[in-house]
């Protein structure tokens, strides 16, 4: 199997193939990411990803997940992703097929472009939009406005592609993030992502956020400010959706799906914060300060 950079990919898909369709991330200018520091953006040549497929059925003959790895393998162009798709499909014809995407990826596809995609075997996409606060956005160096995420998630439903998402949560900074959740809530109630993996912004080194911090241009928030921030998202958000904050950075885990299990996620949450102690602060705070990578 070739890898040409580090396997990401969400909790949820562990289970999966991986098959590396690109490496790196056709972005890698985010202020708080380090995933792909020493890894260029790099398209993988078919003739690999079916030296893979092939490798893989001698051991795997049957899989239920394949998911296409790299940073953003929906920023190849329709066609180019029909034949890698049509390629996954030859060797794993039930399989369900993921990968990631960014806002600005759906940018470059158009609805018809988008529905070939799906008719070609690429069931889901992950979109790392991370905020809908666009003061936020801009701030992180995400590309793109709350605007776009209303533009593009709405392709994707026209489409009829289904759509995971993920928040990080923190990025607004201290005495911020309820506001920003509001923010955010307000826009992704307009949207339709079945799924959020609900992360926490951790102060990486090597990265232009660790700068700013070091700097006094960014002021992390508290961990009880964190919880506050994933309490009022759960409060907020009208969509059917379920939130997993089974991360290594959240602050609180749990997962929960809306709008069942709204009212006993928030009376938990609540029952924490009214718990929460400054040793709870300290311990948490230690341990995000210790992490490297996430």
């Amino acid at each position: 199997m070739h890898f040409h950079g580090p396997i990401v990919r969400p909790q949820t898909d562990v289970d999966s193939l991986f098959i590396e369709v690109t490496a790196g991330c056709s972005h890698n200018t985010c202020t708080f990411c380090n995933f792909y520091e020493d890894t260029p953006f790099w398209i993988a040549p078919l003739e690999q990803i079916e030296a893979d497929l092939q490798e893989a059925k001698r051991y795997q003959p049957y899989v239920k997940n394949i998911w296409a790895s790299g940073g953003d393998p929906f920023v190849l162009s329709a066609d180019k992703q029909i034949a890698v798709w049509d390629l996954m499909r030859r060797y794993y014809p039930d399989a369900r097929i993921t990968t990631y995407a960014t806002i600005n990826d759906i940018k470059h596809k158009t609805v018809d472009d988008i529905k070939r995609i799906k008719e070609h075997g690429l069931d889901e996409v992950m979109i790392g939009i991370e905020s809908g606060d666009d003061d936020v956005l801009k701030a992180v160096n995400k590309g793109y406005t709350a605007a776009d995420i209303l533009t593009e998630c709405h392709k994707l439903d026209a489409a009829g592609m289904t759509y995971r998402m993920i928040y990080l949560g923190g990025l607004a900074g201290k005495g911020k993030l309820i506001e920003s959740a509001k923010k955010s809530a307000a826009i992704f109630n307009q949207i339709h992502p079945y799924y959020m993996m609900y992360t926490n912004v951790a102060i990486l080194p090597g990265t232009k956020l660790y700068e700013q911090t070091k700097a006094g241009e960014f002021v992390e928030a508290t961990e009880r400010e964190r919880i506050e921030e994933v309490r009022e998202l759960v409060a907020d958000l009208t969509i059917p959706i379920t939130i997993n904050t089974m991360t290594s950075t959240s602050s609180v885990t749990f997962v929960t799906t809306l709008p069942e299990e709204r009212d006993v996620t928030l009376q938990r949450l609540d029952a924490i914060l009214a718990e929460f102690s400054e040793q709870d602060e300290r311990v948490l705070q230690a341990r995000r300060h210790s992490m490297r990578y996430v």
